[in-house]
């Protein structure tokens, strides 16, 4: 079971307040934000160089034209899941019953991650949205059991991280 230890670094922030970037977006752009935070935690992942280097992801924004005023708030996600990976590592798979992180798609780490932290640290958002979100996300880029791997890992982060008793 997850503790609630392991959340304390990343919970003890006011909701929203360690994202920065996100209150003037609307909801497409948020979700095309996340999009682009998975994509780039994929490269990541796949380079096996899980830190953050400013050069490489101006270079990303260049290339997948990420529009300017998403890229404070997937630069946000980005830095605050790279600086947390452990934590949040710990809590994906704490819920991902009977698969270790190594057994678990790359894709699907990727949409696990960027949408862990937000479940976490963004309490001001609909659960609801944020589990389309990365269920969409999945079909897009995912297998075909992505969507509703993701989902069901994700519904059990969202109850841990969302459960005030246990934080």
């Amino acid at each position: 079971m997850f503790r609630k230890s392991s959340l304390a670094l990343l919970s003890d922030n006011p909701a929203g307040a360690v994202l920065e970037g996100a209150e003037h977006l609307s909801p497409v752009q948020l979700k095309e934000a996340r999009r682009f935070a998975v994509q780039f935690i994929y490269q990541l992942e796949i380079t096996q160089q899980l830190f953050f280097h400013e050069r490489s992801y101006e270079v990303f924004c260049e290339q997948c034209t990420v529009p300017f005023e998403e890229r404070r708030f997937v630069r946000s996600l980005l830095t605050h899941v790279l600086s947390s990976l452990q934590k949040i590592d710990s809590l994906i798979e704490a819920h991902s019953k009977n698969w270790k992180l190594t057994r678990i798609g790359r894709v699907d780490l990727a949409i696990l991650r960027i949408c862990s932290l937000e479940l976490i640290e963004r309490k001001e958002l609909a659960v609801e949205m944020i589990l389309a979100d990365a269920a969409e996300i999945g079909k897009q880029y995912g297998s075909a059991q992505s969507s509703s791997f993701v989902h069901g890992v994700l519904d059990g982060v969202a109850k841990t991280a969302r459960q005030k008793a246990t934080l």
